[in-house]
């Protein structure tokens, strides 16, 4: 029992240690995420949006799911909790103008996908949470978003 108790402090600080490594590399690479994300939607987002109109309907599909899948990505990435001011700031900012764009299209997107009989259950419950992860997105950053006198109001203060 002795030789136990001279081990227990030095095993506990190699697990602290270990845990506060992994929490900093966890916060980081999240916060990393929301970025690229953030990133990765604005090229396609707006090529979309300059050209739709020209576009043939190949073209335009193509562009469309990038979108919606930058979308879906973004919508369940800002529900993380320690997620930072800023980099949640960037990707609501991203997620806001794609949602504008695209509008309800995403939403029936994955919600036409869950009524598919070739997609297993579990997918499909994957595909609900998306589904509801976009609509909430959409109400918070489109529906109850504040006006831009409001904005500038704020900035003043």
């Amino acid at each position: 029992m002795e030789k136990i108790k001279s081990l227990l402090l030095p095993l506990a600080l190699v697990f602290g240690a270990i845990a506060v490594f992994e929490f900093g590399a966890r916060y980081g690479a999240t916060n990393m995420r929301a970025y690229a994300i953030a990133s990765e939607l604005q090229f396609p987002l707006r090529i979309y949006a300059q050209a739709q109109s020209n576009m043939d309907a190949g073209s335009e599909e193509t562009f469309a799911l990038l979108i919606d899948h930058g979308i879906a990505a973004g919508a369940m990435h800002r529900k993380i909790w320690y997620l930072d001011k800023e980099a949640r700031a960037n990707l609501d900012k991203m997620l806001a103008y794609a949602l504008s764009v695209r509008g309800d299209a995403v939403a029936m997107r994955f919600a036409s996908m869950e009524g598919s009989e070739e997609i297993p259950k579990l997918n499909k419950a994957k595909l609900s949470e998306i589904r509801e992860a976009v609509i909430e997105a959409k109400t918070e950053l489109i529906d109850h978003a504040p006006s831009v006198a409001d904005q500038e109001a704020a900035a003043a203060k």
